[in-house]
């Protein structure tokens, strides 16, 4: 998938970050689509959704961790390269295992993402979001 064809899978984990915490299988999901037939390879699926997860988190636009059961999020103390590595341990080599991995890890929106959602989500530009959303 071409950068430009991941800018509305972007937008679309920005905005729903202002609903929730987005899971490791949710990002997947969001490369893979609805139809399994017509799916990329998953190797392909992988990186795209390993490289989003690192652009979101470099960026400072979520964190990574896990929700708590008072629905708090408990944010992982790694660097980005040890966690993306931890991800991709559970992710990539353990991929048939789906439910040692899809909620493995989560996001949590950030300040900084919180304000470029909704400066998304209220722009004039609807371009943005109308690609986002199915």
């Amino acid at each position: 998938m071409p950068a430009s064809d991941r800018d509305p899978v972007k937008v679309n984990l920005l905005i729903e970050g202002l609903q929730d915490y987005i899971s490791l299988g949710a990002v997947h999901g969001d490369f893979f689509g609805q139809d399994a037939a017509h799916a990329p390879p998953i190797p392909q699926v992988q990186k795209q959704t390993l490289d989003m997860i690192r652009e979101l988190v470099g960026e400072g636009l979520f964190v990574l961790g896990v929700p708590t059961r008072r629905r708090d999020f408990t944010a992982w103390d790694l660097p980005l390269d040890v966690a993306i590595a931890k991800i991709a341990d559970a992710y990539v080599k353990n991929f048939d295992d789906r439910w040692s991995w899809t909620n493995m890890a989560w996001m949590s929106q950030t300040e900084k993402g919180k304000k470029l959602a909704l400066e998304l989500y209220h722009s004039d530009d609807s371009e943005h979001f109308d690609q986002a959303t199915p």
